[in-house]
């Protein structure tokens, strides 16, 4: 019967099949196999062989219980109870072939998403990279609340993916730059507002942002352009916004015993884009 089983398992290593096919026939063998060993055990009990008797009993209870999982696995589409896989994955290391090709597929399906639900450019147009500048902004408590709640709303419309880019772990690891120790779920460089504007409300230039211009929020204000304040940028440059980009949230951190996982506000992040004036406001 072992030879048996043993040619059988050689034949299948020949054959090009898919691995969930290949899983079915393997289970199917093993759960077969199982009951000669029931078998031979049932003999030496009767021999008088009680050790070698009860050991073969606990093998075939053990295999006979994996047996029944790889069914509900591969032949099944039903969670099995009392499933000890994940503990002893956990122990042993690494995931079943057909779990990982499911993982890759779920990582390589949601990069095509992402990149088709953010592929357009910022709302306010494409701008030259050389002219933007950052802008420093400052949010109140309740602007921040504001930002957390369009956040959850662009969650809900299925354009905030926190995925980290389809990436694994490994692939986590494998991709940071030198003196990188963190990378956030929506993406290090965020992610841009469906909405964005700039209103100047009571001599403040606002910033808003929302799904659209009929939900929109204020965010936060503009303090600085560069290193210059917004009033003296402004004086001597044309300004446009450029960028509104929504940041923070979920983030992965290099630990000394690995990746560990926070969580943090959510925030905002603007660049601007300027035009040297001809006429600089003092000269006029």
């Amino acid at each position: 019967m072992i030879s048996f089983l043993t040619l059988a398992s050689h034949y299948m290593g020949m054959i090009n099949v898919k691995s969930k096919l290949k899983n079915q026939v393997y289970t199917v063998m093993a759960f077969v196999g199982n009951w000669y060993l029931l078998y031979i055990g049932i003999r030496f009990l009767q021999n008088g062989r009680y050790l070698r008797g009860l050991l073969l009993l606990a093998i075939f209870l053990v295999f006979l219980y994996f047996s029944i999982m790889n069914i509900y696995y591969f032949f099944t589409t039903k969670k099995a109870p009392f499933d000890i896989s994940p503990i002893l994955e956990k122990y042993v290391g690494g995931a079943p072939e057909e779990i990982r090709e499911k993982e890759e597929f779920r990582r390589r399906l949601a990069q095509v998403e992402r990149q088709s639900r953010q592929a357009s450019s910022s709302p306010a147009g494409m701008f030259d990279q050389r002219m933007l500048l950052p802008a420093q902004v400052e949010s109140t408590g309740e602007q921040k609340r504001n930002i957390e709640q369009i956040a959850m709303l662009m969650k809900n419309a299925g354009i905030l993916f926190e995925d980290y880019g389809g990436r694994s772990d490994e692939q986590i690891k494998e991709q940071l730059q030198p003196g990188q120790t963190e990378v956030y779920a929506i993406g290090d460089e965020g992610i841009q507002f469906p909405f964005a504007d700039i209103k100047m409300i009571n001599g403040q230039p606002t910033i808003y942002a929302g799904l659209n211009q009929m939900e929109e929020l204020p965010v936060g204000v503009i303090t600085k352009v560069g290193a210059a304040s917004f009033e003296a940028a402004k004086q001597e440059n044309h300004l446009y916004l450029a960028d509104v980009l929504l940041s923070g949230g979920e983030k992965k951190m290099i630990g000394r015993s690995g990746i560990i996982t926070e969580n943090e506000n959510f925030f905002i992040k603007v660049n601007i884009a300027y035009k040297r004036r001809n006429t600089s406001l003092h000269e006029v």
